[in-house]
């Protein structure tokens, strides 16, 4: 009886000890299968937060905010939808698949130092993704000397730093000016300014030095005051065609990377 006994004793601890064995192998492996389960799940969630994140963020359009005198205003072409400004926010609106709404202040005879400095706050309330600065061609006309360079340079340099505080998309454009020496040096203060402070510059200035056909003398109705202008020197249609073409070479590349980057959005 008691060998039956060690017998049956015998036979049960191997029993026992495959149990626990198996009880404890099987354990981890459970675990670790858990555990991942877990981290994929979390990987997956986080994932689909960045993207729900970024497809949200995408705005039903862009603010399009103009600084500038009478070229930004729309001289001497007929139509609204002839201006530079127009021209280019369709040319945006093409390119990225997206309403432009165009806001901006401009007046025809202004200066930088004087709607270009004033206008810097309604500006950023009109919290704008993009922002042309044409201001110079009338700062040329109250030239006395080199002080005047290094003030219109300063407020070039406030304009910028004051739109670029607010991530602003900012973009110079040169001048327009029957002076060809001294609309030289406001165009190179622009170009020290942009390269300072990494703001792209449109160089318009060939399509009214070595171009006729951008400068009409014919009387065109203005779309300001409808008065007559009769050999005037401002852009025609086709003038405010090739500056808002211009405009969107030198801007379309650095653009999209600053959209894609505020919005996810990318052509």
């Amino acid at each position: 009886m008691k060998k039956i006994s060690y017998a049956l004793a015998g036979a049960t601890v191997p029993i026992i000890i495959f149990i626990l064995y198996f009880f404890f192998a099987a354990n981890p492996a459970k675990e670790k299968t858990m555990e991942a389960a877990e981290s994929s799940t979390f990987e997956t969630n986080e994932s689909t937060s960045t993207t729900n994140e970024v497809s949200t963020s995408l705005p039903e359009k862009l603010v399009y905010a103009p600084m500038g005198d009478s070229l930004s205003a729309g001289w001497i072409v007929e139509k609204e939808d002839e201006k530079f400004t127009s021209v280019l926010a369709t040319k945006l609106s093409e390119e990225f698949d997206i309403n432009i709404d165009q806001k901006g202040i401009f007046k025809a005879g202004e200066k930088a130092s004087g709607l270009g400095i004033s206008s810097i706050e309604d500006i950023k309330e009109q919290k704008p993704d993009l922002v042309t600065v044409e201001y110079g061609t009338n700062d040329i006309l109250a030239y006395k000397d080199d002080q005047s360079l290094l003030q219109f340079e300063a407020n070039i340099s406030h304009i910028v730093t004051e739109l670029q505080a607010e991530h602003i998309f900012i973009v110079l454009v040169t001048t327009w000016n029957r002076d060809q020496k001294l609309s030289q040096r406001y165009d190179d203060v622009l170009f020290k300014v942009g390269a300072k402070y990494g703001v792209p510059v449109a160089n318009i200035r060939g399509l009214w030095t070595t171009q006729t056909d951008t400068i009409d003398p014919k009387k065109y109705p203005n779309i300001i005051d409808r008065k007559e202008l009769d050999k005037d020197m401002h852009p025609n249609t086709k003038g405010h065609e090739e500056i808002a073409q211009r405009i969107f070479q030198t801007i379309e590349r650095p653009f999209s990377e600053y959209l894609n980057e505020k919005y996810g959005l990318s052509k």
